[in-house]
C-alpha cells in the first residue's frame, strides 16, 4: 500500500523544468446569467426576423422597447403599481396563513391531517374555477379578486417550506428545552423557528413571483378598472403583439425583483441561509 502511495505521488509530481500547470480562475457567478440573457436575445432576435417575419406575432427586441416608450413609462407604472400592491397583500395575507397553519401542526400534532388537507386543497383548486366565485361575492370595484388569488397562490408553498424547516430542529436542543420544563411552544420560538428560518425564506422566494401571477391572473376576471391583466387582455384583443411581449417582460421582471427582495431580506435576518448552516448551536 505505501508502495503504490509512493509511484502515485511520483506520477502526480511533475518533471524538472516542466512548466507549471495554468490555473483557471473561477468565473463570476454572473457570467453565466449574463450569457444566458444574450443567447436568449439572438435567438428571440433571428426568430422575430426570419419565421415570425410576415405575421409580427414575435417582434423584435427593439420593437419591444419602442414600445414601451411609444405607450409612456407613465401608464405601465399605473397599472402595474395597482398589480403589485394587490400582489403584496395577497402575499402577506397568504404567508401568514400558511406560517400559523404551520405553527398549528407544530403545537397540536393532531391537526396534522386536517392542516396538511387544507394546504393542498388551495393547491388543487384551479384558480380559473375559483376566481368567478370570489368575483361575484365581492364588491364591485373591489380588488378582492386578485386578492385572493395571490393569497391563494402561496399556501401550499410555504405550508411544505415552513413544515419541512421548522421539523428540521436539532433534537438534542429539543430535548434540552424540554429537560428544562419547556413546552412545545418554547420549542417552536427558541429552536424550531431558528432552525427553519432558511426552509421558511426559500419557500417565501418561491411565493413571490406565484403572488404576482395569482394577482394578475385576478384582473382577467374583471371587475377592476386598471392592473397588467386589464392592458393585457386589451392588448390581446387588439391583436397588439408588441405590446404583449412588452408586458410579459414588465411582469417577469416584477415578479423577479420580488423574489430578489425576499433573498436580500432572508440574508440580513438569516445570514446562516445563504451559506446553508445551521442557525442552532
Amino acid at each position: 500500500m505505501a508502495t503504490d502511495a509512493l509511484r502515485q505521488q511520483i506520477a502526480a509530481t511533475p518533471p524538472p523544468g516542466a512548466p507549471a500547470p495554468r490555473v483557471r480562475p473561477d468565473a463570476p457567478p454572473w457570467l453565466g446569467g449574463v450569457l444566458g440573457v444574450l443567447a436568449v436575445l439572438a435567438v428571440w432576435t433571428l426568430l422575430s426576423v426570419t419565421v415570425y417575419r410576415s405575421s409580427g406575432i414575435v417582434p423584435t427586441p427593439w420593437g419591444v422597447v419602442a414600445q414601451f416608450a411609444d405607450t409612456g413609462f407613465a401608464q405601465y407604472w399605473r397599472n402595474a403599481s395597482v398589480t403589485t400592491w394587490s400582489a403584496a397583500q395577497g402575499y402577506l395575507w397568504g404567508n401568514l396563513a400558511a406560517v400559523a397553519l404551520s405553527c398549528v401542526v407544530l403545537l397540536l400534532p393532531a391537526f396534522e391531517g386536517v392542516a396538511t388537507q387544507v394546504a393542498v386543497i388551495s393547491y388543487c383548486i384551479p384558480l380559473t374555477a375559483i376566481g368567478p366565485i370570489v368575483l361575484i361575492v365581492s364588491e364591485p370595484g373591489a380588488r378582492t379578486t386578485s386578492i385572493f388569488l395571490a393569497a391563494l397562490s402561496v399556501v401550499f408553498t410555504t405550508v411544505v417550506g415552513c413544515l419541512l424547516g421548522l421539523r428540521a430542529a436539532d433534537r438534542t436542543a429539543l430535548d434540552v428545552v424540554r429537560a428544562y420544563g419547556g413546552s412545545r411552544w418554547t420549542q417552536l420560538v427558541k429552536v424550531r423557528l431558528v432552525a427553519g428560518l432558511p426552509s421558511v425564506f426559500a419557500a417565501l422566494k418561491l411565493a413571490a413571483p406565484a403572488a404576482f401571477l395569482g394577482a394578475v391572473l385576478g384582473e382577467y376576471f374583471g371587475g377592476v378598472d386598471s392592473g397588467l391583466g386589464i392592458i393585457i387582455t386589451a392588448a390581446q384583443t387588439n391583436l397588439q403583439y408588441a405590446q404583449l411581449w412588452a408586458l410579459a417582460l414588465l411582469s417577469g421582471a416584477i415578479a423577479g425583483v420580488g423574489y430578489l427582495l425576499v433573498g436580500v431580506l432572508a440574508r440580513l435576518v438569516a445570514p446562516w441561509s445563504a451559506t446553508g448552516e445551521s442557525g442552532v448551536r
